[in-house]
């Protein structure tokens, strides 16, 4: 074993006083400069991390280099699972634009959760979104109901609600910018079934068979602003739980009251337990069914006899329609969902799907939920989706999610030799 080595010494510091300050050994100076390098290379990592929060951060909850992540609740299983056929059009479109590359380098990560249709569920998984998963926003979800019980929160939470699949009055009229309506008002359309009644049916008394949640109140009254105005008087109203099996007591109360023509608020399963009754208590006044329960689940529950004749507000093209972005929708939808038969709530999705699709491209990466917004209201005149023209406007101080609609207006079809076929009433031609 050697001589033990001689500690060579290094002055540092300052000189002051005849001496050096500071004197340390080689190791100490090599321990020094070992744990500077650690430091610098800890530094930079905490840097990293913190420049990569920072523009998570400035870029909104649920973004980040690789993704933005946006949810929706839907109702997969249940009494009203029709209508899950929603979620499914955005969640076509959306893997459509994942398959070819996504939007400025992100992928659109489109969560659905099941609520069933019962807002105590969408209370809970709206909570989840938001305080769990951050979503960005909440896109093309589903149902009058469920949307009234969260639409409160959610727009305390500053998170944008596009095109919803309601047309409930809390959430046509809502006032916030955070609010994107997707159809009319349910009140309009029931005074537009009013005018229909008399105009197409010849009606002077009419009876309503509706939904008792706020899609058939909503209904109800614009039915009663309509009677008004077109001099008719509703004879017989009856409502209807969704999750009621039998709808006969309501159909043999209509005949009774002897109609001249039935306004049908009704969602596609109940639509068709109507129309099956219907024809076996032989009620022949004409009917009209709010726009959305045309599907054609009410033919195939209901059968097309029973069926025949029926008339339907719409809000989109038909399916055989040649425009270039009904048949694209078709053929995705076909693609990714090829056990579905197409319906118009499919078109329900691909509509808000593709308006935050197109106010994503335009943000670029400034991805925020306050450039959401300004993006959205940008939208003018854009003719690139299934709906024929987007219009979104501007909203001020105290004004109405009503001026934010994607779709403005209402058509209308009748159910004939096993088809929906186009149909225009009188004030339209």
């Amino acid at each position: 074993m050697g001589p033990p080595e001689k500690e060579l010494l290094f002055a540092t510091g300052s000189f002051s006083g005849g001496e050096w300050t500071n004197v340390q050994t080689v190791r100490e100076v090599r321990e020094m400069r070992c744990n500077f390098k650690s430091f610098v290379v800890l530094a930079g990592a905490g840097l990293l991390s913190l420049t990569a929060a920072q523009a998570q951060a400035a870029n909104g909850p649920g973004v980040s280099d690789k993704e933005v992540l946006i949810c929706s609740y839907q109702p997969m299983t249940g009494k009203v699972s029709s209508y899950f056929r929603m979620g499914k059009g955005a969640d076509a479109w959306f893997k459509h634009v994942n398959a070819n590359g996504g939007v400025n380098g992100r992928m659109i990560k489109f969560k659905m959760v099941d609520d069933k249709y019962e807002p105590a569920r969408t209370k809970n998984i709206v909570k989840r979104f938001v305080e769990r998963d951050k979503c960005f926003a909440i896109v093309a979800p589903l149902g009058s109901a469920p949307t009234k019980a969260v639409i409160d929160y959610i727009v305390k939470k500053k998170m944008p609600l596009i095109g919803a699949g309601t047309g409930a009055a809390k959430n046509v009229f809502y006032k916030s910018r955070y609010v994107f309506p997707l159809y009319p008002p349910y009140d309009k359309e029931g005074t537009d079934l009013v005018r229909f009644s008399r105009d197409v049916f010849g009606a002077k008394k009419i009876g309503v068979i509706y939904q008792n949640d706020a899609s058939g109140k909503t209904h109800l009254k614009g039915i009663e602003v309509g009677l008004k105005e077109y001099g008719v008087e509703m004879i017989a109203a009856e409502g209807y739980e969704p999750k009621e099996v039998d709808l006969s007591s309501q159909v043999i109360k209509m005949k009774s009251a002897n109609i001249d023509a039935l306004i049908c608020s009704c969602a596609p399963e109940p639509a068709a337990k109507v129309y099956t009754e219907r024809a076996k208590l032989g009620l022949k006044a004409p009917v009209v069914n709010v726009f959305f329960g045309k599907s054609p689940k009410v033919p195939e529950l209901a059968g097309q006899a029973a069926v025949e004749g029926v008339y339907f507000a719409t809000i989109f093209r038909e399916w055989d329609d040649p425009n270039e972005h009904i048949q694209q929708a078709k053929g995705i939808l076909t693609k990714y969902y090829p056990e579905e038969q197409h319906d118009a709530v499919h078109l329900w999705g691909f509509t808000g799907a593709q308006v935050f699709t197109e106010a994503l491209k335009r943000m670029g990466n400034n991805i925020t939920r306050a450039n959401l917004l300004d993006t959205l209201e940008g939208i003018d005149n854009w003719k690139g989706s299934v709906v024929p023209v987007v219009n979104i406007g501007e909203m001020g101080p105290g004004d109405e999610a009503i001026k934010h609609l994607l779709v403005p207006s209402m058509n209308y079809v009748v159910y004939k030799s096993g088809k929906f076929q186009s149909f225009t009433p009188p004030w339209m031609k």
